[in-house]
């Protein structure tokens, strides 16, 4: 038990350390451009090192890649308007409320799967939408009331395109598709960003790796990290039959740290109302975690 929940909150400070590097990435075009595809090609390589997917049929493998591929746009979308994002407003506000997809996840489940859904989990989505409107009562700017509105239509966006794109991620476990076609889920949407951002930068001229090494192979290995800590989580969770807490115990921390990140070392301010959106935003991811 003790291993499982160390390796549970070890998750979390990982991912706490993502939103922290990322958000200290440069956001100037050029230097950003080459930061996302440096980044990407770092990960996708580690990706097919670590994970290799198995010998599949062609056309599962095919099939599945017509979920995987626009997962993996819909992410390269949401990291960018995140990226926007903190690079304008709060980064605690951002990162905190992107990292809570998981109501997008669990509503499209309900509507369009047939899943079943419980009392907790309902009032789990109830607790989100609070800590969204709590997040907009504690103002992301200084700015215009305009630059707010535009602050919020990147969270939102982002909030929303990572929500949808894990939907699409959740729908080969109701597909019918092989354990052997399923190893090449995370194989598929690797290298998408990777290409996109590499012709991006091709086309518009302005690859500088080597203004951007240092932040992107930080970026690719707290990443890297956090996927060995999670699936350590679930493996040791797995046995203890306590699997289900393995996701809301490292949302929940990295929300936690990366909130406490900004407030006490990037000394962003935040009012009662943004704490307890905090605290509303992890209950929620909990109560949603129950089935």
């Amino acid at each position: 038990m003790t291993d499982a929940i160390l390796l549970m909150l070890g998750t979390g400070v990982l991912w706490a350390l993502v939103g922290v590097v990322f958000g200290s990435a440069p956001s100037d075009r050029d230097r950003m451009f080459s930061f996302f595809a440096l980044y990407q090609l770092l990960f996708a390589a580690f990706v097919w090192i670590a994970q290799p997917p198995t010998a599949a049929p062609a056309g599962e493998v095919l099939r599945l890649s017509a979920l995987m591929v626009p997962s993996g746009a819909m992410e390269i979308a949401a990291f960018l308007l995140l990226k926007l994002a903190m690079s304008r407003g709060s980064q605690g506000i951002a990162w905190s409320f992107s990292q809570s997809p998981m109501a997008v996840s669990f509503v499209c489940s309900v509507v369009f799967l047939g899943n079943p859904s419980t009392a907790l989990q309902w009032t789990g989505l109830a607790f989100t939408l609070v800590a969204l409107a709590l997040f907009a009562k504690d103002k992301p700017s200084t700015g215009s009331a305009s630059n707010d509105a535009a602050y919020w239509r990147l969270v939102l966006g982002a909030f929303a395109l990572i929500g949808a794109g894990g939907f699409l991620r959740l729908i080969p476990e109701y597909a019918g598709f092989s354990d052997a076609t399923l190893t090449w889920r995370l194989p598929l949407m690797s290298p998408i960003g990777a290409v996109f951002w590499t012709a991006a930068c091709a086309v518009k001229r302005i690859w500088k790796p080597g203004l951007v090494w240092k932040v992107s192979v930080a970026c690719a290995a707290v990443v890297a990290l956090g996927q060995i800590c999670f699936f350590a989580a679930t493996k040791a969770a797995y046995p203890l039959g306590i699997t289900s807490r393995v996701m809301p115990v490292a949302i929940g921390t990295c929300i936690l740290l990366f909130a406490l990140w900004c407030r006490f070392v990037r000394h962003e301010r935040m009012s009662w109302a943004g704490w307890l959106a905090v605290a509303a935003d992890i209950g929620g991811i909990a109560l949603l975690s129950c089935g």
